[in-house]
């Protein structure tokens, strides 16, 4: 009688518990991200200042199989430069020169922009920007 009542119990409470949720289908397959999603004409918008207005340039890129970027940055030619795509993050880093200091460049696509900066090795400052794929 003591199994009965157990197995009565036991029947109940697989009833109360709640069933398991159905299986989603899998979300829309994402198109995978690619280091050409650097490559273009990017118009670049520069905090250079807390207190001034923006100012703004062109960025050049083009990416190569073997992790190398080419390009300018503020009409100047990349000295060199590479880019890293590690799951669904791409960035890149470059390095140009105004022909007394050197600028290191640094930016991350996310959104369809990049977000960035860029240090100044001779002018001591860092400055954020922002870039926009210029439209065809």
């Amino acid at each position: 009688m003591k199994a009965l009542i157990l197995l009565a119990a036991l029947m109940l409470a697989a009833c109360a518990t709640p069933a398991a949720p159905a299986a989603e289908a899998p979300p829309a397959e994402a198109a995978a991200l690619a280091p050409s999603a650097l490559d273009g004409i990017w118009d670049v918008t520069m905090f250079w200042s807390p207190t001034e207005p923006p100012s703004s340039t062109v960025m050049a890129l083009k990416t190569s199989a073997d992790n190398k970027v080419t390009g300018s940055f503020y009409e100047s030619e990349f000295l060199e430069g590479e880019y890293s795509l590690r799951g669904d993050t791409l960035a890149f880093g470059s390095v140009t020169t105004d022909g007394a200091a050197l600028y290191s460049h640094s930016g991350r696509f996310a959104g369809g922009k990049i977000e960035g900066q860029t240090l100044s090795h001779g002018r001591d400052f860092l400055m954020i920007w922002v870039a926009a794929r210029r439209a065809e």
